[in-house]
């Protein structure tokens, strides 16, 4: 028994190659392990984060929670961009907002712009997992 698969719509592309499919399989790992970081390894931070600004735990943590918040309700929006756009440019672009929230929450002077950081990273990360996942 024999299984076809449907051409995308738009007409046929050409077969992606063995050396492509492994590339997009390690552009993947690397855009999930810069977005895995932002979400698993962010307590470690926030001690340092607490010394260097003196802010509340509380504070510090509220910009985590604008992370989560942003990566998983936008998520709906982020699947129709990649119908719409394809998966590669979706995941440039999360990857590029990703990079931009670490560079922003390492500058930030106020809770405001901390926050502000977080949630370019919840849209980068959220962008980064609707593609991998």
């Amino acid at each position: 028994m024999s299984q076809s698969i449907a051409a995308p719509p738009g007409g046929s592309q050409a077969p992606i190659s063995e050396g492509a499919r492994w590339m997009q399989i390690v552009v993947g790992i690397v855009c999930m392990v810069a977005a895995a970081n932002i979400q698993y390894a962010w307590t470690l931070f926030v001690p340092e984060i607490q010394a260097t600004h003196g802010w509340t735990r509380a504070s510090i943590q509220t910009a985590f929670t604008v992370f989560v918040v942003v990566q998983t309700w936008l998520t709906p929006i982020e699947g129709y961009f990649i119908d719409r756009y394809g998966p590669r440019v979706i995941v440039a672009f999360g990857g590029v907002m990703t990079g931009l929230s670490w560079i922003i929450d390492s500058y930030a002077g106020s809770l405001g712009m901390l926050y502000v950081g977080s949630a370019i990273g919840g849209i980068g990360v959220g962008c980064v997992y609707a593609t991998c996942v």
